[in-house]
């Protein structure tokens, strides 16, 4: 009767710890703090040879067309179809489903064109008056090189979609994403049946976790059926990008990737991230929020001394190249009429203050992922693409002298 008992009590503990791995796995809803420390993973071996694999024949391939569906716990899908034609070239129709309307993009490895059917979206770079204007019949061309630009980001940055693409097609073309120097560690979850193709799946952990990608990779052909992405900030954030029809023994005809405007079109220049910002001489919106060391920053009380500030956020890369420059920006400065200010209203608190404790930042830094703090930057500062690192130059009687987005690589 013992024996019987003890059998029985490891096979429940046995079953309760498969139901709480499946629930890591698949659960969405879950805060970054309850589990994010066990979704940090070593790198095993196979498990890294299946994802290099996998890029390997993203990158070797002549030719590829699929169709992706991205999706999100809303329940909202968007649906693309995606032809990618070595050396250069790729055509990508995506709908917002369950509308039919089509927004497309061609590239020849030289230029990107994007155009609508009928009238086009209003975008997150539009206002009112400036969409009136360029509501139909306009398309948009930009030099796009091939291995140099990000088809994915274009899309995101635009707001063409609700949900974007998690694997970015220029892979294909020898892109580098830009999170790949952050992985950590890719390990096994086994072999899976994925709609009656074998798969297997791995968990690829970036920048320890701040970001979770889980690839079903078939068996046989070495690609993505499935990839989720959990990004870990204020709220877990999460994707699904379900791949179908793949075919990479086809022809893809030069037609299909070529495009040139029709008779009475008109090319319209979008405006980039920094065009949106505060201009120079423009007041520099205030705020009083929590800082890292659990006190208050007010942007008032620096009157007197001029103010780098910087919105970022741990996840970007641009942000994790950015902020040691700052620190050193700081140190060097400190006992000068200069300040560096950080605000971070997008992570989770711990999260932060974890980043901001293993990267030294020693200057002052607001940490506060409240709706007031993301309005500061989203209305305030007039960041209304989310594009990271913001910086924000205030001169000593708080009025803006400069504003820009990103990171370049080699800025002093």
């Amino acid at each position: 009767m013992q024996i019987k008992n003890n059998i029985k009590i490891w096979v429940t503990v046995a079953a309760i710890g498969l139901i709480l791995e499946g629930w890591a796995f698949y659960v969405v809803s879950a805060s970054p703090e309850h589990w994010r420390p066990s979704m940090i993973v070593n790198d095993e071996p196979e498990a890294r040879a299946l994802y290099d694999t996998m890029i390997e024949t993203l990158q070797k391939v002549e030719n590829l067309s699929y169709k992706s569906k991205c999706s999100a716990p809303d329940g909202r899908v968007c649906t693309y179809l995606i032809q990618l034609k070595k050396p250069s070239a790729f055509r990508i129709d995506v709908t917002n489903d369950p509308s039919l309307k089509t927004n497309t993009l061609v590239g020849n490895g030289d230029w990107l064109w994007i155009y609508w059917q009928g009238v086009r979206p209003y975008l997150i770079v539009d206002d009112a008056e400036g969409y009136q204007k360029t509501r139909s019949e306009v398309y948009i061309k930009k030099a796009s090189p091939a291995g140099k630009n990000s088809i994915a980001r274009e899309i995101d940055r635009l707001g063409i979609i609700w949900n974007g693409l998690i694997l970015d097609p220029s892979i294909f073309h020898g892109y580098e994403d830009p999170f790949e120097p952050y992985i950590n560690g890719v390990r096994s979850r086994g072999p899976y049946n994925y709609r009656g193709e074998a798969c297997d799946i791995i968990e690829v952990s970036y920048m320890n976790a701040q970001r979770t990608r889980y690839f079903w990779i078939s068996k046989e052909d070495h690609l993505p059926r499935q990839i989720k992405q959990i990004d870990r900030l204020a709220e877990n954030h999460v994707r699904v990008e379900e791949w179908s029809d793949i075919k990479s023994k086809i022809i893809i005809p030069q037609h299909k990737v070529t495009w040139s405007p029709p008779e009475g079109w008109r090319q319209w220049h979008v405006p980039g991230p920094d065009d949106l910002l505060l201009k120079c001489g423009q007041k520099a919106p205030e705020f009083d929020l929590p800082s890292a060391d659990g006190g208050r920053i007010k942007l008032s009380d620096y009157r007197g001394k001029t103010v780098w500030l910087c919105m970022w956020e741990c996840g970007r890369p641009g942000c994790r190249k950015v902020l040691p420059d700052l620190q050193k920006f700081y140190e060097e400065n400190k006992d000068k009429d200069l300040i560096v200010l950080g605000f971070n209203c997008t992570d989770n608190k711990k999260i932060a203050r974890r980043f901001v404790r293993e990267n030294a930042l020693t200057f002052p830094n607001v940490l506060d992922p409240s709706e007031d703090a993301e309005k500061v930057m989203l209305r305030g500062y007039n960041n209304k693409t989310k594009t990271l690192p913001l910086h924000t130059l205030i001169d000593a009687q708080g009025n803006v002298m400069d504003a820009w987005c990103g990171y370049v690589e080699g800025h002093e």
